[in-house]
């Protein structure tokens, strides 16, 4: 499967999903004003994914920051992954923040809530 790749910009996180090793990357600062394009891009790639996927699929996240449109797009990839968890898939998140961002930290656990797949945090140096 091919994978999906979007160069990190000023305004958009980077975005390394690869199906081979079932590694998905979100590294970087999201404050754009339409995610659209972006939305679109991971869910349909995602869903292809799920045809074949790795035996274990891992989400790691490095966000710096996230605004509301970006925030919406990252629980719309969660929900997608928890229904691919429900059904008995090997998915894990990894989400890491910087030491002193409480706000990164809290919004992790707060996604975690939201979801039955299990999450590991990780501080960011």
């Amino acid at each position: 499967m091919e994978a999906l790749y979007f160069e990190r910009t000023e305004d958009s996180p980077k975005i390394y999903f690869d199906g081979d090793s079932g590694r998905l990357l979100m590294e970087g600062r999201s404050f754009m004003e339409d995610t659209m394009p972006f939305h679109q891009a991971i869910i349909s790639w995602l869903r292809n994914y799920f045809q074949e996927p790795s035996k274990k699929t891992v989400l790691e996240l490095e966000i710096d920051y996230l605004n509301t449109s970006s925030s919406k797009m990252l629980i719309d990839i969660l929900f997608e992954l928890n229904k691919f968890y429900i059904f008995g898939n090997d998915v894990v998140v990894k989400w890491k923040y910087y030491q002193h961002d409480e706000d990164m930290e809290d919004m992790g656990h707060e996604l975690e809530e939201m979801v039955d797949i299990p999450f590991e945090f990780g501080v960011l140096v």
